[in-house]
């Protein structure tokens, strides 16, 4: 008993001290924040995209005072967001004076919101850092094989903009770093090189961004923007093309005709994959040029089964055919 109210009293300390971590901090108001911007960002956009439609239909009479009080509402959220932005930039350069000023204030408030306290993030790892906000695809990676997010809201970032797919992964890790050592600076209150750092930066992303273009990077940029535009446009194959896609029975003609070509193409010799038999007029079957265990690739239609040749594994028969290891003489017996 004396062992279990010890314990209990260590978890209740424990969790009054991750509570005072997450709550008494001054970061807390910034997470809220950048929170409610975001979520008044998708209103304003919303009430904005309903207004101009609405402004199309010429509204009238008591439309037209519906319509003017949505305009005035949403000239009140937009004024609220630059409130929050301001706000936002205020708090982010007294608490992280290095990293708002590589990271911007907003992206770096939504980081900070993605950790869930200042610790967490200053003490998380650049590889961590570089896929905050890609949690979805994240775990997408470790549990179904999927391809692995190279950024999560490092994406947003101003430097990573312009440049091409292929880039951008090994980008996102180069400012990663940078703000990770400018996480610890502000942490242990270091001194401000916030401006050094960004100069460094800008430079080491332009010598990437000026490197030359190989033939394959620029084909497979090519291919993903086709993939891109076609799921915008929402060109899916339709059902019959999917089952015309789904595997099928090929025909004993098919397949003759498919191994054959197969073959010229890529000169298989004796051991491999050969041709599959065929037919003389004399209506018996043709005998590959090579003799072995296995008849390499050949097959038996299903209606003629019966006229399978006997030759292959029927002609090495003998008396310690299908026999195991053990019953092998001596002179080829392992010992053990």
């Amino acid at each position: 008993m004396d062992a279990r109210i010890e314990l209990r009293k260590k978890l209740l300390k424990k969790t009054k001290e991750q509570m005072n971590e997450k709550f008494a901090g001054k970061e807390i108001h910034i997470i809220k924040a950048v929170r409610l911007l975001s979520d008044l960002d998708s209103i304003n956009n919303l009430m904005s995209e309903n207004a101009s439609e609405w402004k199309l239909r010429q509204p009238s009479g008591e439309a037209a005072e519906a319509f003017t009080q949505l305009t005035e509402n949403t000239e009140r959220i937009a004024s609220e967001k630059k409130k929050l932005m301001e706000f936002i930039e205020k708090e982010m350069g007294e608490e992280f004076p290095n990293f708002s000023v590589l990271a911007t204030p907003v992206l770096g408030a939504k980081l900070l919101a993605s950790a869930g306290s200042k610790k967490r993030l200053c003490f998380m790892p650049a590889s961590t850092i570089q896929v905050l906000g890609a949690e979805k695809a994240l775990f997408a990676h470790m549990r179904k094989h999927a391809k692995s997010p190279k950024h999560g809201h490092l994406f947003n970032h101003p430097l990573m903009q312009k440049l091409p797919r292929f880039k951008r992964g090994r980008v996102a890790r180069i400012i990663a770093g940078k703000l990770c050592i400018a996480l610890k600076q502000d942490y242990f209150n270091g001194e401000n090189t916030s401006t050094k750092t960004l100069k460094e930066l800008e430079k080491q992303i332009e010598k990437i961004a000026s490197e030359p273009v190989t033939q394959k990077q620029e084909q497979r940029e090519k291919e993903l923007i086709a993939q891109h535009e076609e799921n915008k446009e929402g060109t899916k194959p339709t059902s019959e093309k999917r089952d015309s896609q789904k595997s099928r029975t090929w025909s004993p003609e098919e397949r003759r005709a498919y191994f054959a070509e197969k073959n010229k193409t890529t000169g298989m010799g004796a051991g491999q994959r050969q041709t599959p038999f065929k037919r003389n007029e004399g209506n018996t079957w043709q005998k590959p040029h090579h003799e072995g265990r296995h008849f390499g690739g050949g097959f038996t239609p299903r209606e003629n089964k019966s006229e399978r040749p006997s030759f292959g594994r029927n002609e090495n028969k003998n008396k310690n055919f299908g026999k195991g290891r053990f019953n092998k003489p001596k002179h080829t017996q392992k010992r053990y």
